[in-house]
């Protein structure tokens, strides 16, 4: 059984970051064509995506939902991890996508395995194993070169896009170091389908985003489902349930496939 879930994990790892991946490209295609707003996209694929999650689930997990809100422990980490997890996660990816492009920012987003590496190692106190510390080298020599093209003299990377990628980095750490409990308590369609409507509402009264509401036509509105079913519910959920099964730090980096 431990080593069935164990493949699950890996296989639903890399269905995220691949669907993940794709969900880059096809946001990049939005913001180059259409003026379409970062939080706007994160709010209108969150909403979206949880409703449609949460109708899936609600006739089968109708009670677990309940329990799961009615718990103060529970919500309160269900909150952090929308918060400071999902909506960062989410919010900046699209917004380091806008001020550079989604090649770059998804590579800024892989500084997440160094994040985290560095998180694990002074949380339990231990130095981190060869293999971790090759892929930091990599991830560091991958933004490295995505920053200066090689030329520490020059930045061919905008100011806007490298600290939107960072803080898409950090929020890619925290997403999952949250999320793991809740999904072995609640199980990970709930979590999700919770997180994504808070979030996503949250995002939108803050912001107050019907003011920015685009225009856009059929090519819009095909890309914007795209996002909403292959990059916000398939990726999240099977990423989740991937995190779940192997643990965040074998789920961060099969999210950079």
């Amino acid at each position: 059984m431990m080593h069935t879930h164990y493949q699950r994990g890996f296989i639903c790892c890399a269905v995220g970051a691949i669907t993940w991946g794709l969900n880059g490209a096809v946001s990049q295609f939005l913001f180059m064509h259409y003026p379409v707003d970062p939080a706007w996209l994160s709010a209108i694929r969150m909403i979206c995506a949880g409703f449609l999650l949460l109708f899936l689930i609600l006739p089968k997990k109708h009670r677990k939902i309940g329990c799961m809100l009615r718990d103060p422990t529970s919500l309160k980490k269900l909150i952090l991890m929308t918060v400071f997890g999902l909506i960062l996660c989410q919010y900046s990816y699209l917004s380091s996508i806008k001020y550079s492009n989604s090649g770059t920012a998804t590579i800024l987003q892989t500084l997440c395995v160094v994040f985290l590496s560095l998180y694990l190692a002074v949380r339990f106190r231990r130095r981190p194993k060869n293999r971790e510390l090759l892929a930091i080298l990599l991830a560091v020599a991958g933004v490295y070169l995505a920053a200066t093209d090689g030329n520490p003299a020059s930045m061919v990377l905008s100011g806007k896009g490298l600290f939107w990628g960072l803080a898409a980095a950090v929020g890619a750490v925290i997403f999952p170091t949250l999320s793991q409990g809740l999904a072995w308590q609640w199980e990970a369609p709930p979590v999700n389908a919770v997180a994504m409507i808070f979030g996503g509402l949250l995002l939108t009264f803050t912001l107050r985003l019907w003011r920015a509401f685009p225009v856009l036509d059929q090519a819009g509105w095909t890309a914007v489902a795209f996002i909403i079913i292959v990059g916000t519910v398939i990726s999240f959920s099977f990423f989740i349930q991937g995190v779940c099964d192997i643990g965040p730090l074998k789920g961060t980096l099969m999210g950079t496939l």
